[in-house]
This record gives C-alpha cells, structure tokens and sequence, in this order.
C-alpha cells in the first residue's frame, strides 16, 4: 500500500487514554506534542466502491474493519483498533463529519481495542471517577454540567471509555466538550444565580466563581441533535486516568408518584443496586451496544462487565422529573459518596 504520510500532514491529538495522529482537523480533542507516537491513524480515503453495498445495509464486516454510511455525510471504516478511515460525501458539513468520527467511530475503535465503551457521562470526585447512565433525555450530561459549575471536573460526556484489568476499572478521559440543550443551559445559569452554597465538605457548592456559559449564540449547534449545543469544557476538565468509583443510572421518575426518604418527601431518591443489577445496568447502557455481536464480541462484553461489576458500587437514583433538579442530584449524589468513603474507612 502506497504510504501517504510523506505529504499528508496528521496532527496529534489525545482522547480516550490514545494519542490519536489524523488527517482530519479535530478542534474538540486537546492537542498533543508532536513528536509523540501514535496508537490510532485517523485518515481520508475514497471508500465510494462499499457505497451501494452498504446504501443496502447497515454496515459491512471487511475482515478486519468495520463500514458503515452516514447518507450525505461519509463513508467510515475502522480497522484493528488503529485506523479510521473516513470518505467524506459530497456537500458534507465538517461538524457533522467530526461527530460521527468521535462517536460511532470512537466506540467501534474502543470495542476493538478491548476497552468497554459506556454512554454517559462521568465526573471526577475524590480521586475516582462516578458514571452517570440512563436512557436519553435523564439529564447526564445536564447533571456532569452541574458537577462542573459546583468546581468539580468533567472526565467525559457521551462515551465512558473504561479499561478493566485485574484489579480495577479504569476510566479513561474522552475530550472537553459537552451537549446540553436550551433548557438545560438556562437552568444552569437560573441556578447559578440563585447561589445555591452548602458549607459542609463534599456537599454542593455553587458560586458566582463558577459560571455557566451564558453567550448561547456564540455556541456551535450539534447537527443532527434538536436544540443541543457544543459547550466547551476546557476549563474544568480532568486529563487523567482514574479507577471507577461508582455507577448512577438516572431514571426520570413520575411526578404524580411522590418519592420518599425516611418518611420525607424528596426531589431525588436512590436504590443501591446489587452485583447482578449493576452488571445488568452495565450492559444495557454499554456504548453502541448493538454492533458487539457482529464484531465477535460477545464473549469478551458480558465477561468484561461481569468481571467490573463487583468492583464498583451501583446505585439507580429516581428523581421527579416535573421540575429541575441537577442541584438536588449533585448533593444526593455526594452524600451517597461520603458515605461510602466512610464506610471504607471504618473496615
């Protein structure tokens, strides 16, 4: 094969516990040195030969790689845990190229390399990192936001990338950005206003020090998502790996079902979740999960998650979804944390 890399140039990014060199400008990922090495090649290529086949499908199985089309966006192909490669369609727009490359391709890469992808978000606190999963629309990426205007840092939105050894599972950070929409936003900001404070150590703390972006029109809207947005979030961000302290899985609660603890009714209420239903949780919010089989991966999927399940602690946290709530989660949330510190420190 004729190598391309003498005149194309590639520049270096990390993402995902990878130095990543691509052809294809990626202004989400953090930059990295350039005389680095490389673990994945992102590069354009005329995949045009697969399109009809795969206008009859959903994806194509090559050997090792792995096809799919995007109508009006690209062809992708990614190989062997170390090749993206990427045949934009004529009339594409970039932003909408970039999402499924940091996506979609991201998880089929990660799945290849051996590395459980989870859709959610997950926040940094205490030294580990806690998961948040949960069917769209129940708030993770709104709930990550608000961990981040409280002074905590972001680890990644979207796709958790998590390496489990023998020992522990390791999160490793995706990229600074985050969707949110409208609503999401103005909620934010409705709550910084109100300077929402708690004193106590590792409870809420929410101050004019910690603002949520408020120039909406200088946001770039995400293709294809209703009413979503690309946040940056450089400036609370966490760059390093850290062992997985837990999973929340969100679940939007009726509002005519009154929750309630120790007698008191409550805006967030939470359930512990055995070793069997956080291995159950795992599997159902795992990234993409539907592609696994064809990759030849089921074996490795449910023995990965089995084996990450007794090493976390999992909880569902069911909150009234007839109003807002993201501070009232963040402090629940904290206190289920504290509480589990505790307990470890008292064996």
């Amino acid at each position: 094969m004729h190598d391309r890399s003498t005149h194309i140039r590639r520049v270096k990014y990390t993402a995902f516990g990878l130095r990543i060199a691509s052809e294809l400008t990626l202004p989400e990922l953090i930059p990295a040195k350039q005389g680095v090495g490389e673990d994945v090649v992102i590069r354009q290529a005329d995949l045009s030969a697969w399109r009809d086949q795969l206008e009859q499908t959903n994806f194509v199985m090559q050997g090792e790689r792995f096809m799919f089309l995007i109508p009006g966006t690209a062809i992708y192909a990614i190989r062997g845990g170390q090749e993206i490669e990427v045949s934009m369609l004529p009339g594409a727009d970039p932003d909408t190229v970039r999402l499924f490359v940091l996506g979609t391709c991201m998880g089929v890469l990660l799945l290849q390399k051996r590395i459980l992808p989870i859709h959610g978000s997950a926040v940094a606190i205490g030294g580990r990192a806690y998961a948040f999963v949960g069917e769209s629309g129940t708030g993770k990426s709104t709930l990550a936001a608000a961990f981040r205007q409280a002074g905590y840092q972001m680890i990644s939105d979207d796709v958790i990338a998590i390496n489990v050894t023998a020992s522990a599972a390791i999160v490793y950070p995706a990229y600074p950005q985050q969707k949110l929409g409208l609503e999401s936003l103005l909620q934010l900001e409705g709550l910084r206003e109100n300077r929402h404070v708690r004193q106590r150590k590792h409870v809420l703390s929410l101050t004019d020090d910690n603002p949520v972006r408020a120039q909406y029109r200088d946001l770039r809207r995400i293709a294809g998502e209703f009413n979503k947005y690309a946040v940056p979030a450089a400036d609370k961000f966490y760059n390093d790996p850290l062992p997985l302290g837990g999973v929340f899985e969100l679940v939007s609660d009726s509002p005519n079902r009154e929750l309630m603890r120790e007698g008191e009714s409550v805006a967030v209420t939470e359930q512990p979740l055995n070793k069997l239903e956080c291995l159950h949780t795992l599997l159902q919010h795992t990234y993409r999960r539907v592609i696994i089989p064809r990759l030849g991966l089921g074996e490795w999927y449910f023995d990965t998650a089995a084996r990450m399940a007794p090493k976390v602690e999992g909880w569902r946290l069911l909150r009234d979804s007839s109003f807002f709530t993201a501070s009232e989660v963040v402090q629940r949330v904290l206190e289920l944390i504290h509480k589990e510190e505790k307990s470890y420190g008292s064996h």
